[in-house]
């Protein structure tokens, strides 16, 4: 979940853009993408409150909980907008960093120090809180809260944010959702040697896509699943990029208009199409008249993830900046900036609020919670003391942490590189 805007970028001062970074990281914020972020991280938010109504970790009361007549579509299938975290991830760093990188403008350590600035100071909160209230969790009631296998090999595992990394070990554990973010410093390395060796094609990329969905589509064993899907959705949005900035150049309007027109109309098709595919009120009526062609193809989950997000991602970069309708200019778009800048925060707190909560009122009878968790009021309230919070942690923790560690981890290399470098002769 990396953010768009200019500050974020893998710099190795506090202010502006380092020398060798790309230029593109100056001129404009992607509000539209931010916005989109924000906006899956919240819809993750709500996949994720089914936690409150859960007997046993595994089997969740979906009839009571809020709204379900028209989120149930959210709730189960909620995790694949952690796909579009990945895609947009990739466009991204394809737009911002790759150019810099292939071209040695953009050295190792400032790309490596500004990621590890953005991610680790929160992660590393976070992961301890989430250790310890689940150690008060299991005191008080005999088990962990949702997530189980939080085994001290975990623990190290967790620690280094290589959870996701190691066949039959990559499950969720301790903060659960913070494993796409050990995906994401996978594909973060792999990025970065495919930029740094000029592999940073768009033949390569669609290689790589291509065999991680294959693999998607016919693994039988769950041990690297996380791993492929970020693969797949990290790289095809960096194919969605070379695409946009293809119809970009100048000489190609009219392709560029042709293209948006029909995507404009396109996409909320397709976008109701999945909707309606994930409401079983509405799929049981009319699934038994479509092809199962026509129904994997368009609706499916795997539709969705490799078809839809990608054309969304298209059609957002197509039209950057450019809307006709007013309340779409980047001026009025800037003012709802804030979603996409606690996405982040707001990803990893909310999980330590729930178990926060649970550690309070798991010793409540099954039916006592329902008939809180039920109300539409404690899906809102939650939602803004979620969001609350996430904001306070951007601005009081995150913002000043990320400075002050990338200020520190480049003063110290740079010393230990004047260090280590041989005295000249007299």
């Amino acid at each position: 979940m990396s953010s768009v805007k200019p500050d974020e970028g893998p710099s190795g001062t506090a202010a502006g853009p380092a020398e060798g970074q790309s230029e593109r990281v100056a001129e404009a914020r992607f509000y539209e993408l931010d916005i989109l972020r924000g906006l899956a991280a919240f819809l993750v938010v709500v996949f994720h409150y089914k936690h409150f109504l859960t007997e046993d970790a595994i089997n969740f009361d979906y009839d009571h909980l809020p709204f379900h007549a028209v989120l149930t579509p959210i709730y189960v299938y909620g995790l694949m907008f952690v796909e579009m975290f990945f895609s947009i991830s990739g466009y991204v760093f394809f737009w911002l960093y790759s150019k810099a990188v292939s071209e040695r403008r953009l050295g190792a350590q400032s790309f490596f120090i500004a990621r590890f600035a953005r991610l680790y100071p929160l992660y590393f909160v976070t992961f301890i809180a989430v250790a310890v209230m689940q150690v008060v969790f299991y005191a008080l009631y005999g088990q962990t809260y949702i997530y189980q296998n939080n085994t001290p090999v975990q623990f190290v595992l967790n620690l280094f944010m290589v959870h996701q990394w190691w066949p039959f070990h990559a499950t969720q554990t301790f903060n659960g959702p913070s494993w796409s973010l050990s995906v994401e410093v996978f594909l973060y390395i792999a990025f970065f040697i495919l930029a740094s060796t000029r592999l940073n094609r768009p033949l390569i990329l669609i290689v790589v896509s291509v065999a991680a969905i294959v693999f998607n589509l016919f693994q039988s064993v769950d041990t690297l699943w996380g791993l492929s899907r970020g693969v797949a959705s990290f790289f095809l949005g960096g194919l969605v990029f070379y695409a946009v900035d293809a119809l970009r150049r100048p000489g190609r309007e009219i392709w560029r208009r042709r293209v948006s027109a029909v995507l404009v109309w396109l996409l909320p098709c397709l976008w109701g199409l999945s909707y309606i595919r994930s409401q079983p009120l509405i799929w049981d009526h009319f699934a038994p008249r479509l092809p199962d062609s026509f129904v994997w193809y368009f609706m499916s989950s795997s539709g969705f993830v490799y078809i839809v997000v990608p054309l969304t991602l298209f059609l957002l970069g197509l039209k950057q900046g450019q809307w006709a309708l007013k309340v779409l200019t980047p001026e009025r778009l800037h003012r709802f900036a804030w979603v996409g800048d606690i996405s982040y925060s707001l990803y990893l707190i909310h999980f330590p609020l729930q178990i926060g909560i649970m550690i309070l009122m798991e010793h409540w009878p099954f039916a006592v919670r329902v008939a809180v968790f039920s109300s539409p009021l404690a899906l809102i309230v939650f939602l803004s003391v979620a969001a609350g919070l996430a904001r306070l942690s951007f601005v009081y923790f995150e913002m000043p942490m990320r400075e002050w560690v990338k200020t520190w981890l480049t003063r110290r290399l740079s010393r230990a590189a004047v260090k280590g470098e041989p005295k000249k002769a007299a």
